[in-house]
């Protein structure tokens, strides 16, 4: 009987990786003709990429792409799934893609010409190298059309809205129709969904950050963010939308917003600066000396009153404890 339990206990993980293993197979098979944020990258192309990659890229290549446009109407459909599946409009297209020289990240720049004044790879490089940490992006998809979800968000928001970038859990982020005249605008978005990125792969940091409101509660978002079933939404947007204040180009809004939220910018700035300090030199951020300058005033301004807020609410609660007793 022992032997028995022993076995057991010693196929046990191995089952549980199998079906975790078939249920993802499933459920990939099942969506398998579903529109992707991004794109789908077919094969490679025999039409020939420019040549040879701007500085900074290990190569580039021409691949097929199937590409998704927005219906003209979403009212018809009753469900997401469903618009995603009879409303988005496939196209064939060609890309770019440029490898980042040091790391795995990709630029994918479609072939035809844009109608607009797109930025160019070397520019979309440079955005990247922003970043606390490039690497976390797999793709970016630098898109020429709006988001095939917009019709879908602006029904069941009620409002005008649309997307100018998004984040998928897989690494890939899309800027829509990323024109250089939008200057520093396109590096707030790309920096608003890297935190995106940042915030699917920290779970006990946004479980922290969410619990923080109940000593420290957060203002109401600008926009109400609209979930697409994923009930973490509120909280991801709130992650984002304080952390693109904190890690942007305005050094006066970020001290004001830390300051205004100390313990939800130290949970959140703490997990940066891991990041950061993982990143080899080559990779380093553009803004490294600027990121230092700013841990520094966190360290010394914002977190002694992240520390204060802590005691405080223990003080409050044990106080309402007696009172109660």
């Amino acid at each position: 009987m022992t032997d028995q339990i022993l076995e057991f206990l010693d196929w046990g993980p191995k089952v549980i990786i199998i079906v975790i293993f078939v249920a993802l197979a499933a459920n990939a098979f099942l969506n398998r003709h579903m529109p992707r944020v991004g794109g789908r990258i077919g094969r490679r192309s025999a039409a020939l990429p420019p040549a040879p990659p701007p500085e900074g890229f290990s190569g580039v290549e021409c691949r097929e792409i199937t590409l998704y446009s927005p219906p003209a109407d979403a009212a018809r459909y009753e469900s997401l799934k469903a618009y995603a599946r009879d409303g988005a409009i496939r196209r064939a297209g060609l890309v770019h893609i440029y490898r980042v020289a040091g790391c795995k990240t990709r630029i994918e720049i479609l072939a035809a010409p844009a109608r607009y004044e797109r930025i160019d790879a070397a520019e979309a490089l440079a955005l990247l190298r922003e970043l606390p940490d490039p690497r976390f992006v797999h793709r970016l998809h630098l898109g020429d059309e709006p988001s095939y979800l917009d019709p879908w968000l602006r029904k069941v928001s009620g409002r005008d809205i649309f997307h100018l970038g998004n984040a998928t859990n897989t690494g890939v982020i899309v800027l829509y129709r990323p024109d250089r005249r939008l200057g520093r605008e396109l590096g707030v978005t790309l920096l608003h969904e890297w935190l995106h990125l940042l915030a699917f792969g920290s779970a006990r940091a946004i479980r922290r950050f969410k619990r923080a409101d109940r000593i420290e509660p957060l203002p109401a978002l600008p926009i109400e963010p609209v979930s697409f079933g994923d009930p973490r939404t509120p909280i991801y947007e709130a992650w984002c939308d304080l952390g693109e204040v904190v890690l942007g180009y305005d050094e006066t809004a970020a001290r004001k917003a830390a300051l205004a939220s100390p313990l939800h910018t130290m949970i959140l700035w703490r997990r940066v600066e891991r990041i950061m300090r993982k990143v080899p030199k080559r990779l380093a951020s553009t803004r490294a000396a600027e990121f230092e300058a700013r841990g520094a005033f966190m360290r010394t301004e914002v977190a002694p009153r992240a520390r204060a807020a802590r005691r405080q609410h223990r003080w409050w609660r044990r106080w309402r404890a007696k009172a109660a007793g």
